[in-house]
């Protein structure tokens, strides 16, 4: 079996394809993944994914975890601003939280793909340490 030179930029043969930060590219589409779903299914996408991975790769547990934490703040602000309807204060809100929503899960999903920890401000932190990295 011959082994690539490291110029070559490929793996050994036999290996799965390992950016130079050792995370696969199943890895890095399963983390997006994570962040897609979040946008279709609020938090249950993240959840079932998270579940499934947090003991197989602390990348994706992690991404997973962010995505689970990201939804499930915006599905607590969508509870709130229908609540807040009442005052007419929640036909901002509302569109706030699916564009905040909206918008982190595209620059976390695209980062993640990338195989970059992209933290999320204040939830980052929180995924983080839940996930042990």
């Amino acid at each position: 079996m011959s082994v690539p030179s490291p110029e070559s930029g490929l793996p050994p043969t036999g290996l799965p394809p390992y950016n130079a930060s050792g995370i696969s590219q199943d890895e890095k589409t399963m983390a997006m993944l994570a962040y897609l779903l979040g946008v279709f299914t609020g938090f249950l996408g993240p959840l079932v994914l998270w579940l499934l991975k947090k003991d197989q790769s602390k990348f994706v547990a992690f991404h997973a975890l962010q995505a689970l934490l990201l939804h499930a703040v915006v599905t607590i602000g969508y509870f709130i601003s229908g609540a807040l309807m009442v005052i007419l204060i929640g036909m901002v809100t509302l569109p706030a939280f699916w564009i905040l929503g909206l918008v982190f899960s595209i620059l976390a999903g695209l980062a993640a793909n990338k195989g970059d920890w992209y933290e999320i401000p204040v939830i980052g932190k929180i995924a983080r340490q839940s996930a042990g990295v």
